[in-house]
């Protein structure tokens, strides 16, 4: 499997390590971020992921033309909190059961191509978690005291 493509602006802050030829860049266009309100009717969960991803993704999200698969997203959420309660009156359906986890695998697929797991925040260079020496921790406390 190819590895997954590196978005331009990686690639330029990496000083275009390929050496392949980039668009210059009066020929990209800046995408706007910020807020926007949902354009259809969400319940609580979707509400919820919509106002989480523009509160924690607002530098990369865009409003143009991310809104769509945004609310594709929200929307597949509150169809899981739907399923789940079904679930819990018929545990033993398998049906439904297997309809959750092909939505739960949907939501992840989304989330993932909005930069919100840990290999698409990655691949966009946007977070890299790191684990805390106990050096760090042991000076993070003498700061506090």
């Amino acid at each position: 499997m190819p590895n997954p493509a590196k978005p331009l602006e990686m690639k330029r802050l990496q000083g275009n390590p390929g050496k392949r030829d980039l668009p210059a860049l009066s020929d990209t266009f800046e995408l706007e971020g910020g807020y926007v309100a949902p354009h259809r009717e969400l319940g609580s969960a979707g509400q919820a992921l919509w106002d989480r991803v523009f509160g924690v993704g607002k530098t990369w999200v865009s409003r143009q033309s991310d809104v769509e698969a945004l609310m594709i997203v929200c929307r597949q959420l509150d169809r899981q909190v739907m399923l789940e309660q079904q679930v819990e009156s018929a545990p033993d359906d398998f049906h439904l059961l297997r309809q959750l986890l092909e939505l739960e695998k949907a939501i992840m697929s989304g989330l993932g191509q909005l930069g919100f797991t840990v290999d698409s925040r990655s691949r966009l260079g946007l977070a890299e978690i790191k684990a805390k020496s106990a050096f760090e921790t042991l000076m993070a406390e003498r700061s506090r005291d």
